[in-house]
């Protein structure tokens, strides 16, 4: 049996009333491109009911940023030496981070900071660089042309709200971000919320973000996600219900096109807001799995 071996998972975010820039061309918008495997997709296989089937189990194993690091400028891609030379070092820096302390060591420096690097210690660090279409990826945006967020200048999420009537980072639980509050697993874009990258001491970041189960059938579609368990459930449906509140991962409806699932999010909420990817109540996310 032939089988669909690889998916590629197409991102849009809409602009952001306050936080994303429109660009000129209202019709251009952040585009974002994800290769869960670099292989083509070949005798694509159906589910019983005539949708493609895009069940599994799925990960995004590259150490390449949402955003491209702003000296590479409109550099999209890497050759195949910088590419290797980017895995080799990171190679190096995760049999560092594997390595056994040194029973011996001094105590830390007083008044110095100790950090979490031994949370990530047990995970496995993926080291590759993304390729997309044979091409060596800087940055997973690739439109604009920089491979930045548009953020509009001044813009500001619920926090920064937040500091400008006063309250410091410190001043009660809500000041504090969503991910470090366990309430949600992070950043709103799927497979792309890693703590490190390319030029980090931690090369691949968070492993767990990065792995996913799709479970389809009638009338649904379900995205697992291993880090915090996170269920995504999603309707086939081309209205968003009238919930009258707003939703961590925000209110999904899907549709199939051709091979592909389409996925529509909105209603998000505000707090979920991150470094990686500022929002705010206008943030909408389209998605394409193919």
């Amino acid at each position: 049996m032939t089988l669909c071996r690889g998916i590629v998972i197409t991102v849009i975010l809409s602009a952001c009333s306050g936080v994303l820039a429109q660009q000129s061309d209202p019709s251009i918008v952040p585009l974002i491109d994800v290769p869960l495997i670099d292989v083509p997709l070949i005798d694509v296989p159906l589910t019983e009911h005539g949708y493609p089937d895009l069940q599994g189990l799925w990960t995004n194993p590259s150490q390449t940023p949402l955003e491209r690091p702003v000296h590479l400028g409109t550099t999209q891609g890497y050759s195949e030496a910088q590419a290797q030379s980017l895995v080799d070092r990171a190679q190096i820096l995760d049999r560092a981070r594997v390595a056994a302390l040194d029973p011996h060591r001094s105590a830390p420096v007083t008044g110095g900071i100790i950090d979490q690097q031994a949370d990530g210690n047990y995970e496995i660090m993926p080291t590759e660089i993304a390729r997309v279409r044979g091409e060596y990826r800087t940055s997973f945006i690739i439109d604009p042309v920089d491979g930045r967020m548009p953020i509009l200048p001044g813009s500001r999420d619920i926090y920064s709200e937040w500091r400008e009537q006063g309250f410091g980072r410190f001043d009660g639980p809500e000041m504090r971000g969503a991910l470090e509050r366990c309430l949600s697993p992070g950043t709103q874009v799927p497979l792309l919320g890693t703590f490190g990258g390319v030029g980090t001491g931690n090369p691949g970041g968070d492993n767990p973000v990065r792995n996913i189960q799709i479970v389809q059938n009638k009338n649904y579609v379900v995205i697992l996600g291993e880090y915090f368990s996170m269920v995504r459930i999603i309707r086939l449906s081309d209205e968003h219900s009238n919930y009258p509140g707003d939703k961590w991962m925000g209110d999904s409806i899907a549709y199939y096109q051709g091979n592909s699932l389409i996925i529509h999010s909105n209603n998000f909420r505000r707090e979920q807001s991150t470094g990686i990817l500022r929002s705010s109540s206008a943030f909408e996310l389209s998605e394409e799995y193919t």
